[in-house]
């Protein structure tokens, strides 16, 4: 079997795992439906993933990816950084939102269980901190903000996905700041007036 095979055969069974878990939850689910979802055997299953857990890694990571890839296109060089970090936010958070109400089960299974919620906010924590840094690189050499060494704009990036996470998992899982629109732009316009 070649790779493209492999691939087809990979993304059918996260297509029938996307299904199963958007309709039990997480904790309700077996390999068994996972396997009856996508019509493939439970050995060809376990070839590609060890266990449920892997395969919701492997979904998350697609739709997380797919989410920052929009949060993504929305910034540019030539918006100001508060106006690159409010918009990132607010395609990310809008796109979360969306993805709880269609997961609810799963998201539910999550509040139960945290270390599940962790493993999967891991999942684009990198990406984001990567697009954060070119945010601020951005706005470094567009002299909005004070120039920063590297090791110090690695820590700004690392912090404030750390604090934009937080913030997302307040709005996603708990329901908290219904408005959060006018939250994140305060927060961007502090973020920007402090680095300036």
């Amino acid at each position: 079997m070649n790779v493209e095979q492999n691939d087809i055969i990979r993304e059918e069974i996260i297509a029938g795992a996307d299904a199963v878990f958007e309709r039990y939850g997480f904790v309700r689910v077996s390999m068994q439906d996972i396997s009856n979802e996508c019509k493939k055997g439970r050995s060809t299953l376990y070839h590609y993933f060890k266990n449920k857990t892997e395969v919701l890694d492997a979904l998350c990571h697609k739709i997380f990816s797919r989410c920052l890839e929009e949060s993504k296109a929305t910034i540019s060089k030539r918006r100001s950084f508060s106006a690159n970090i409010e918009s990132f936010n607010e395609v990310k958070i809008r796109r979360l939102r969306e993805l709880v109400l269609k997961y609810k089960l799963v998201i539910e299974d999550m509040r139960q269980d945290p270390s599940l919620l962790i493993m999967q906010s891991r999942i684009m924590a990198e990406e984001e901190i990567q697009a954060i840094k070119l945010m601020i690189n951005w706005a470094m050499e567009n002299k909005e903000i004070t120039p920063l060494s590297v090791e110090d704009s690695q820590f700004l990036a690392e912090t404030l996905q750390t604090v934009f996470k937080c913030f997302d998992q307040e709005i996603i899982l708990f329901g908290r700041f219904p408005q959060f629109e006018s939250k994140i732009t305060w927060l961007a316009q502090i973020l920007h007036k402090g680095l300036s």
